[in-house]
């Protein structure tokens, strides 16, 4: 009994060794296989260097576990599987390649695989039975198969197809006419067709547009031709007349001759275009005639007040005959037209002949200038060489007026001496005080002076009138006006009038005269600038080589363009497409983003500046700077090294509870020996049971 708990511990003890020492292989199993390399080899053993479609192979894969540093595993007893890849068929064997106490390499043998044609793949998973999470799916490229390429179809040549030929020449060409054509002539032209090329021309038809002075007898202007052979000619008649007025002696003829020719391929339609020239007599165009006005002499300047008759003399100067003339008068201010009429029907005016028409005129009594006007319109028809055409002749007859003394008193003026409207431009939307000094030019005083401002489409008050009133104003006097005004928000850039209007009155001899000016001035307006840019995220790092990008997202806010937009990448240390960007304009409300392309050529910290410049709607030169710092890293070395099952910190000890297990088993087992020593001198031969237990007993 005693004998059977014993032999119980030690085969519990050697279990939970054997556990132990299976820990570290299953917890390498995940990740820690990788392909060394390959061998193809053909039945014989012998290298192969291709592998086409249906081939027959043997392939030897090298694995190295880097979870075995002892090399203490038996690749025997992993479970190895050939997944679904560009082989099938085949049975795998695996055998250890590694020497003892090296990291583990095995060979896994596939012998008898057939290639698909398809792809390069060979596919293996690899693990232990039972632990699920032990296995490795692994792929390598089996450079040695050549793809399966299914041959393509030869498609015969096309017959070769005969060069088409051009389309014949033709020269087209008319009989000799012995003189040019006079208006109203009628002759009959012979036109000649002639084919200079090979190919005959068949079914022809000629079509024929005259010019603006001929045109053709008949009513039909297209006419079928017979076929015109290579090298031969055809002829054809037609009767064409002159008009009865010819403006240009170049008149024309216009032929357009269509045809159908065997191109040696097929039957195509062509067609040959030419104009023939026809002299003919032109009939010169009248010119408008030239007419000249007068008045009857004057002795002596009207009076105010006084009626005086004046004769107007119209004088023809040309060939032409003036047909039914009418005039129409105008006075100016100061006189008054006493006529029942102030337009006259009169008779027709023969070349070198004059008609006249006496006005009866009235000089106002208050008369500002001496210098009197009468504004004469004449219509009339005349014969142009072809019909009769309209024309008219317009002038202004003066006529003296005495102009008392008392109105030649100047007339006060008022003008803007100057203005001030605070900065030296103002943005749309905020409010300037407008100030402007206007002074009495004239050498009398003005009363009840009115002044009114209108902005007009730019300008508002700013809680204020735009009316003001001054009493008096003296001779050389000067009055200063301060209006608070705002720019509407919507205003254009650039300068933008206001009309500052002024009423007044004015006292000349005994008479009170009203006078008004408007002058305008101009105040520059701007949009302001509301061209928002963001600053560049800078990552925490960057590697030498690589290209990393940095963007500036942007938004013109304001209402005004932003202009002649340029990105510029200032400093050294990185390499980059384009140190200067031209990015043209940016309407208004406009967004985007700008990106600069940066590869750094160096390491450490790499400073650089981000240059942004435009105009603004204001036409001033705007820059914004960024400054940045790139952080740049060489990039990392890859060394291919030993795997080391690192250190685990914490969890189990299951090394502590190995060794406890070890140390028990060791005094077990001397124990066991000392006992099996004593009973073997105690007992003999025959009565002596062997320690190992037949299959199937309950010990076992």
């Amino acid at each position: 009994m005693k004998r059977n708990l014993l032999i119980r511990g030690c085969a519990l003890l050697l279990l939970v060794v054997l556990a132990a020492t299976l820990v570290p292989m299953a917890s390498a199993a995940g990740g820690s296989l990788y392909i060394t390399g390959y061998t193809v080899t053909d039945a014989g053993g012998r290298p192969v260097g291709a592998i086409t479609k249906g081939s027959t192979v043997n392939i030897a894969v090298s694995v190295k576990d880097i979870s075995d540093g002892s090399g203490q595993g038996n690749p025997q007893g992993l479970d190895i599987a050939k997944l679904d890849d560009s082989f099938t068929g085949g049975s795998v064997t695996t055998r250890r390649t590694s020497p003892d106490g090296a990291p583990l390499v095995y060979e896994v043998l596939l012998t008898g695989l057939q290639y698909k044609g398809v792809g390069q793949a060979l596919r293996l998973q690899i693990g232990s039975a039972g632990q699920p999470d032990s296995y490795q799916t692994m792929e390598t490229t089996i450079t040695e198969a050549v793809v399966y390429e299914a041959p393509q179809p030869v498609t015969p040549p096309a017959p070769e197809t005969p060069e088409a030929s051009p389309a014949p020449m033709v020269v087209i060409s008319r009989s000799e006419l012995e003189q040019p054509l006079r208006p109203g002539q009628e002759v009959e032209l012979t036109v000649y067709f002639r084919n200079l090329s090979g190919p005959r021309m068949r079914s022809p038809v000629a079509s024929f547009t005259p010019s603006e002075g001929l045109s053709i007898v008949g009513g039909a202007s297209s006419f079928p031709l017979n076929d015109i052979p290579s090298k031969k000619s055809v002829s054809l008649k037609v009767r064409i007349k002159a008009a009865s007025v010819i403006a240009s002696p170049n008149q024309t003829l216009g032929v357009d001759l269509k045809y159908n020719y065997h191109n040696n391929i097929s039957m195509v339609q062509a067609a040959a275009n030419d104009k023939i020239s026809i002299p003919a007599l032109a009939r010169e165009s009248v010119p408008q005639p030239v007419v000249v006005t007068t008045r009857s002499a004057m002795d002596t300047p009207m009076s105010p007040g006084e009626i005086r008759e004046i004769t107007l003399s119209f004088a023809n100067t040309s060939e032409a005959r003036l047909v039914s003339p009418v005039l129409s008068v105008t006075p100016s201010e100061a006189l008054v037209l006493k006529n029942d009429v102030s337009t006259f029907l009169m008779e027709d005016i023969a070349p070198g002949a004059a008609g006249t028409v006496t006005l009866k005129l009235q000089a106002a009594k208050d008369v500002a200038s001496a210098n009197q006007t009468v504004s004469t319109e004449l219509k009339f028809a005349y014969d142009n060489g072809t019909a009769l055409a309209q024309a008219s002749v317009s002038d202004k007859i003066n006529v003296p007026v005495d102009v008392p003394s008392k109105a030649d008193a100047p007339t006060p003026n008022i003008v803007i001496r100057s203005f001030t409207y605070g900065e030296s431009s103002v943005a749309t939307g905020s409010a300037f005080p407008l100030g402007f000094t206007f002074v009495n030019t004239g050498k009398m005083g003005i009363e009840n002076v009115v002044v009114t401002v209108d902005g007009g489409e730019s300008f508002t008050m700013n809680n204020s009138t735009n009316t003001f009133y001054y009493p008096a104003l003296s001779a050389g006097g000067s009055q200063t006006q301060e209006v608070p005004m705002r720019v509407v928000p919507t205003s254009k850039s650039g300068a933008q009038s206001i009309t500052v209007g002024f009423k007044y009155e004015y006292v000349s001899g005994d008479k009170r005269t009203q006078a008004n000016t408007d002058i305008r001035i101009s105040v520059p307006v701007y949009q302001p600038d509301r061209f928002q840019i963001n600053a560049p995220a800078v990552p925490e790092t960057v590697t030498v080589g690589e290209e990393t990008a940095l963007t500036l997202a942007y938004v013109n806010k304001g209402r005004g363009d932003i202009s002649n937009v340029e990105a510029v990448v200032e400093g050294d240390g990185v390499d980059t497409p384009a140190r200067t960007q031209y990015l043209g304009n940016i309407i208004a409300g406009g967004s985007g983003n700008i990106g600069f392309a940066l590869t750094p050529s160096q390491e450490g910290e790499i400073p650089l500046t981000l240059k942004i410049s435009y105009e603004n709607a204001d036409q001033q030169l705007v820059t914004r700077e960024f400054p940045v710092t790139l952080k740049a890293e060489e990039p990392p070395m890859v060394e291919e090294t030993d795997f080391e099952e690192p250190e685990q910190g914490g969890g189990f000890p299951w090394l502590a509870v190995v060794l406890v297990i070890a140390g028990a088993g060791a005094g077990g087992g001397a124990l066991w020996l000392r006992k099996r020593k004593k009973k073997a001198e105690a007992v003999t031969d025959g009565s002596w049971e062997d320690w190992d237990q037949t299959p199937g007993s309950e010990e076992a």
